[in-house]
């Protein structure tokens, strides 16, 4: 038996990067495919000059879906965080609910989760002496996954308006 030439090794080696390329080439497709069901709004709310009130933020998980709870039961998973802050500065306290316990194949240990649509609770006190809108600007950050994997951390924006009236 002989050994491979030196052009041969060449071939083998190129051929191997070559499928190895076409592989990472296909493999950002088929992600972009299974792209996390995730979105998150403010909902529309109305207040009188000097009132506090709640502020509502929802998170809209498709069936397949789950992101981990805001206090993860590891310490190496990514919470579910929302944030809110007024045009002036205020920052809002959000309330978060109670994640769901969950077991997954992948973990020995259930995991808190939120799944479906959960809603999270800020309080907002409207400035006694204004009228009209109050812009309000945030973000929800969050990991999703499914049963047999999870996506990058991501951050949807969140933007809106409540009334004062």
């Amino acid at each position: 038996m002989t050994s491979p030439t030196r052009t041969e090794s060449s071939f083998v080696t190129a051929r191997t990067v070559l499928v190895m390329l076409a592989t990472l080439a296909v493999a950002p497709a088929s992600l972009l495919a299974e792209r996390p069901d995730v979105t998150a709004r403010i909902v529309d709310g109305r207040l009188s000059p000097g009132e506090k009130g709640p502020v509502f933020v929802e998170l809209r998980l498709g069936p397949k879906w789950h992101v981990n709870g805001h206090t993860p039961l590891e310490e190496f998973l990514v919470p579910t965080d929302v944030t809110l802050t007024t045009s002036s500065g205020q920052r809002l306290r959000v309330k978060y609910p109670e994640g769901e316990l969950k077991r997954f194949a992948f973990s020995d240990k259930p995991l808190s989760v939120y799944a479906g649509v959960v809603r999270f609770e800020a309080e907002l006190l409207a400035p006694p002496d204004s009228r009209g809108p109050v812009a309000l600007s945030g973000e929800v950050s969050y990991q999703a996954c499914t049963d047999e994997q999870c996506f990058p951390p991501a951050r949807i924006p969140l933007r809106a308006s409540v009334e004062i009236r």
